[in-house]
């Protein structure tokens, strides 16, 4: 991964950043040149906040997509004389009994 591609990921505008503080990003690049993506992740975390807050990365909008409407298609229903059940579950329920005929 390279520098500029670190700095996207992390969304920090590198561009803005160059033009603002020109030592800073220049300290910022020979370190990363130094170290490998974890160690240099694991000491400068505490920069990547502030910095994201100074120069954030303009986001590229995405033309939304309009879902398009699909109709579902029309089943016909068949007329099935030889089966009226739901053929689902039906709970059965134990019946009242009266106290008084005991």
């Amino acid at each position: 991964m390279t520098f500029e591609e670190f700095f996207n990921k992390k969304k920090i505008d590198l561009d803005a950043l160059k033009a603002a503080r020109i030592e800073l990003y220049n300290e910022l690049k020979s370190h990363y040149e130094q170290m490998s993506e974890k160690s240099y992740d694991h000491t400068k975390k505490f920069w990547f906040n502030k910095l994201r807050l100074e120069f954030p990365l303009k986001e590229e909008t995405k033309p939304r997509m309009e879902p398009t409407k699909t109709e579902d298609p029309v089943v016909p229903e068949q007329n099935n004389a030889v089966s009226t059940s739901s053929g689902g579950y039906k709970p059965m329920f134990r019946q009242k009994t009266n106290p008084s005929n005991q």
